[in-house]
Order: C-alpha cells, then structure tokens, then sequence
C-alpha cells in the first residue's frame, strides 16, 4: 500500500508540468491536438491525486458506515475518471470537428515538433515505470494509470507526425491542406482514444454491479476448493463469487456428508482461507459448513422465499 501510494505522488507532479506545458505550447502554436494533449495530461494529474486518496481508503477495515469495507471505491473511482475523460475526448473532437467546416486552423508547427519530442521520451518513461509497479503490487489503479500513460505516448507520437506533415505542406505551399491536419488529428485521438475508454468503463461498471471475477479467478479459487473436497471428502460444495476492484469477495458453501465436531470445521476453514489469501491477499472469503442444504434457498433473495416467509 505504501509503494503505491508513492509511486502515485511521484508521477503526479510529472504529468502535471506536461499538463501545463502542453497547455502553454498549444496557446502559443494555436493547435488543438496539443491541446488535447496537454489537457488530457492536466486531467489525469488531477485524478492521479485522487487515486492517492483512494489506495488508502481501501487500505481501511471496515466499520459502522461501510460493514463490508471500501472496496468499492476503486471501481467507482475508475468509472468517474474514465467517464471524465471520455466527456473530454467528445467535446475537443466536437469543436475540432467543426472547424473542418470553417477553413480550418493555423499552427506554428516547430513549436509543435519541439513539446511532442519532449512529451514522448518523458511519458514512456513514466508508463514503462507504472507498468512494472503496477504488476509488481497488483494494483489496478496502477494498472489503469499505466493505460493513460500509454494514451499520452499514442496521442504524442500522432501529434509529432502531424506537425512534421504539416511543416513538409506548408514548405512545399500547400497550405490550404496543411490547416486541415490538426483538426483531423484531433478527431482521429477521440476516436482511437473511445474504445479503451469504453472498455475500462464497462469493466469498472461490472464490478459496482458484484459481476463474477474473471475466468482465471474462479478456476483457481474452484481448484483450492476442490482440493480440500477430495481430502476431506466433501459431499458437494458452491462457490458464489465477486469482484470489487482488486478485491475477490467469495461465499462457499461446503455441505459435509457427516455432522462433524465445530473444532475440525474451524481448522479446515482456517488452511483453506489461508490458501485463499495466498492467491488473493485482498479476498474477503466466508465458508459455511453444512449437513443439511435445505436452509439455503432462504439464504437468497427471491419472490418465492418472501412469501413461503409471509
């Protein structure tokens, strides 16, 4: 939690200065893709702060407000930063866009050409670091922060290739195409930018919504069940699983074929949340053993159950 919480504070005054620098570039050279470029940094310096605050809210046990802890706070934290950045993309598109129709817009692209060079060698830089961390600490901010960071680089490299265009049109006269490319370069970002948005946003939405973890997860989480099945000789057991963020929330129901001492119970559940906390360390698992599974169609929410209870 620590190293990440760092790793947070040391990329936030970076991607600020190109914020500010990509913003300052853009109102000297009049161009609209550097515009995006910098604002899309500015944004993500902001939410680069917030996820700060974030890590440790997750980091918190739970208590009398929220009784199954803040782990929702992380997807709900990602679909609020990409849904940010996705309004942003429509209205620099849109305005770009418009221009198309209105003889387009003048740059002075060696200012241009000057900024992206800078941007691109700095925002590797900093992906390639928050990749590696975010890998190493399995964090998912982290994870999608890294993301942003490779955004910028796309977006970079696009900018520096449509200046160098650009500068090449204006030298051999034509300029009533060279006025063109930025507004276009600009729609191109949003365009090629949505998709990923997209899906972080709908993969965000999912886990608010307690959508099943992975495939991966629940193959490794059946595989330590099954396990202890085959030691223990488990009649049958069901697994019902969530994911919030990078927290696995799991309920096993294990039904045994015989009514055995609670004492046994309690060390077969310690070794196997133990194995389960190996593979997850952010898992919150429950295990109810049973002999009877009658009283578990009342464990659920179903119209049926609210009126055999009526």
């Amino acid at each position: 939690m620590r190293k990440e919480i760092i790793c947070i504070r040391s990329v936030t005054l970076i991607c600020f200065a190109f914020g500010v620098l990509g913003i300052a570039f853009a109102l000297a050279s009049g161009s609209s893709s550097m515009m995006f470029d910098g604002l899309y940094s500015m944004v993500q310096s902001i939410f680069i702060l917030l996820s700060g605050s974030v890590v440790r809210l997750i980091g918190r046990r739970d208590d009398e407000y929220y009784q199954f802890g803040y782990g929702a706070y992380e997807p709900f934290y990602i679909v609020i930063r990409t849904m940010v950045l996705l309004t942003m993309n429509a209205t620099l598109a849109y305005r770009a866009f418009m221009s198309l129709f209105t003889g387009g817009r003048v740059v002075e692209a060696s200012l241009g050409l000057i900024f992206t060079l800078i941007s691109i060698i700095g925002c590797l830089g900093v992906y390639i670091f928050l990749r590696a961390m975010a890998k190493e600490l399995g964090s998912p901010i982290l994870r999608a922060e890294s993301r942003s960071w490779l955004n910028d680089i796309l977006i970079s490299v696009s900018v520096l290739i449509s200046f160098a265009l650009m500068e090449v049109l204006f030298r051999l006269g034509y300029d009533s195409i060279a006025v063109l490319i930025d507004p276009c370069i600009t729609v191109l970002f949003a365009v090629v930018l949505a998709p990923s948005l997209i899906k972080q946003l709908v993969s965000a939405v999912r886990d608010l919504l307690d959508a099943a973890p992975p495939k991966e997860i629940q193959e490794r989480l059946e595989a330590v069940v099954e396990k202890y099945s085959r030691v223990y000789r488990f009649r049958d057991y069901l697994i019902y699983a969530a994911k919030r963020g990078r927290t696995v929330s799991s309920t096993i129901h294990v039904i045994l074929r015989e009514d055995i001492p609670v004492s046994r119970i309690d060390r077969i559940r310690k070794e196997m949340l133990r194995e389960i906390k190996e593979s997850w360390p952010w898992s919150d698992t429950d295990i109810v053993f049973t002999v009877d599974p009658s009283w578990m169609e009342y464990a659920v929410p179903s119209p049926e159950g609210s009126e055999m209870l009526g």
